[in-house]
């Protein structure tokens, strides 16, 4: 993990969507014969449906099926062909993110960053592109938290409206946890009325010509384009001191769900040296005075 400044911090969020991959193997008897190609399967799956465990490659888009009452980790919220039926290989999953992102919110009923979810892009192998499988699928992954220490885990029912309304999978107020070099180290949920240090105040989406941050100074445009989403939350205008009044944690994609297009970024407020005890949201000026350090 990067070093973190004192009072601007960043947390990569792990996980991304799975990218086909060239398939390999025996021809089943132990061999080393090629692989039979499969008979060709264009049909895609009518979401909503369910998979015992999170996709990494699939050459079956039926594989690893349950009824969505059942346990399990993954669900497909929409998907779709790709019209390049005669093309050697599967287009990027790249070329489809945007279309996954859209039709995952619309499907749940709001922006899937607002939650403890995850979007992931599935593709056919190669083997399969080659017996004329053209189908991609969307997934939604419930997570335990979304910084780095965030896990998939197991639920049942299906996330078809699950934010239409008040959900325990929207992300609300925080325990900041720091290491032992004062370094953000995870963001974990936390009722708003106990004491706590952070809160989610929105999604920000980085503009197409802002790289993905390697450096400290990469992470400029990501601080400010979280100010001003804290500060919209509080119902503050944003100026050049609305920085001393909060510190903040935009918890962005993993690089190669990046380069896939997931660009949106949770801005989380994040105050150091006053606990809270009840939601920022909307307080203005007077519930929202400066950060500052008590005095020693």
């Amino acid at each position: 993990m990067r070093r973190w400044t004192a009072a601007v911090v960043a947390l990569i969020l792990s996980g991304a969507a799975v990218l086909s991959s060239a398939a390999c193997g025996t021809n089943g008897d132990g061999g080393g014969g090629s692989v039979a190609a499969p008979a060709p399967a264009v049909t895609t799956p009518a979401p909503p449906r369910c998979h015992a465990t999170v996709a990494a490659r699939t050459a079956d888009v039926l594989e690893g099926t349950v009824d969505c009452a059942a346990s399990h980790q993954s669900e497909t919220i929409h998907s779709g062909t790709f019209d390049d039926a005669d093309a050697a290989k599967a287009p990027p999953a790249s070329d489809v993110f945007g279309e996954c992102d859209k039709q995952a919110s619309a499907t749940i009923g709001a922006d899937w960053r607002t939650a403890r979810l995850r979007l992931d892009v599935v593709l056919p192998t190669a083997a399969a592109w080659r017996a004329g499988q053209r189908w991609y699928r969307c997934d939604l992954v419930e997570l335990t938290g979304v910084g780095p220490d965030g896990k998939v885990a197991a639920r049942s029912g299906s996330l078809a409206g699950a934010l239409t309304a008040d959900s325990p999978l929207l992300l609300r107020c925080a325990l900041v946890k720091l290491d032992k070099r004062s370094n953000v180290e995870t963001v974990a949920d936390s009722a708003c009325d106990v004491k706590h240090e952070g809160e989610f105040a929105g999604v920000w989406t980085a503009p197409a010509k802002v790289p993905y941050p390697v450096k400290d100074r990469d992470y400029v445009p990501f601080y400010e384009g979280c100010l001003k989403t804290i500060a919209a939350y509080v119902d503050m205008p944003y100026d050049s001191g609305f920085a001393t009044r909060t510190g903040y944690i935009p918890v962005m994609a993993a690089k190669d769900a990046w380069t896939l297009g997931d660009r949106g970024v949770r801005c989380f407020i994040w105050i150091r040296f006053r606990p809270l005890t009840a939601s920022t949201k909307g307080v203005g000026e007077k519930g929202f005075p400066p950060n500052i350090a008590r005095p020693s």
